[in-house]
């Protein structure tokens, strides 16, 4: 429903990530034990991870955070496109103490497909457990992870499944919906006018989006600036 999303505006994009990464810090402190969150990949949410790495190293906790990607294109970590790759950029400092557990996406399989068995039982053995957040994109198109319009949103029953961008036919592996809803919080962040626009109607025209809305345990809070 819509009256799940929870709008937080914000007048840019500095605020936005300052307030977040503050709240991701106070569930972080808040665990008595391992917490962990399933992140968006892309430039947008960079600046959230780097202010969260500062953060963290500056606490007094040394809870260990598991973390996983939403979702992963099928390249090198090395590869400016590497999600997992810009994870570790991100969070240089506090990894230095070993903080974050990083759970992969990929293997050494030759595509997605032949890999989807092996990390769903990782994710099942590493993440057993619901998430204690997960912070999702949005493309202009609705899409969310590499759940794209028109395309499934779950295998089976695993918790993960091979994805093609419709536009740059690439290769990835991402969670499914089933997986990215089992969460005890979910965080939307989308920036601009367009995409604000694609969220409030997402549900006339049916895209990945609004299946999360519909299908969510818990409400989503929108961090939206212009």
């Amino acid at each position: 429903m819509m009256n799940a999303l929870k709008y937080h505006n914000f007048d840019n994009f500095t605020a936005l990530a300052e307030a977040l990464s503050q709240q991701w810090l106070n569930i972080i402190l808040a665990s008595p034990g391992a917490s962990s969150f399933a992140l968006a990949g892309g430039s947008t949410p960079a600046p959230i991870y780097r202010r969260l790495d500062a953060l963290l190293s500056s606490s007094a906790s040394a809870q260990p955070v598991k973390l996983v990607a939403t979702d992963e294109r099928w390249v090198a970590d090395s590869d400016e496109q590497s999600n997992e790759g810009l994870f570790r950029r991100c969070l240089q400092t506090s990894s230095r103490d070993r903080r974050w557990q990083l759970v992969s996406l990929k293997n050494a399989a030759s595509t997605p497909e032949i890999a989807t068995e092996a990390i769903h039982e990782r994710l099942q053995t590493e993440l057993p457990h619901s998430f204690s957040a997960v912070l999702l994109g949005m493309g202009n198109d609705g899409h969310v992870a590499s759940l794209f319009p028109g395309a499934p949103t779950q295998h089976d029953h695993l918790n993960c499944l091979a994805a093609v961008h419709p536009q740059t036919h690439q290769c990835r592996m991402s969670l499914s919906l089933p997986r990215l809803l089992n969460t005890e919080r979910l965080w939307l962040v989308i920036t601009g006018a367009e995409k604000r626009q694609v969220l409030e109607t997402a549900m006339q025209q049916d895209l990945p989006v609004a299946a999360l809305i519909r299908a969510a345990h818990c409400g989503i809070d929108v961090f939206w600036c212009p």
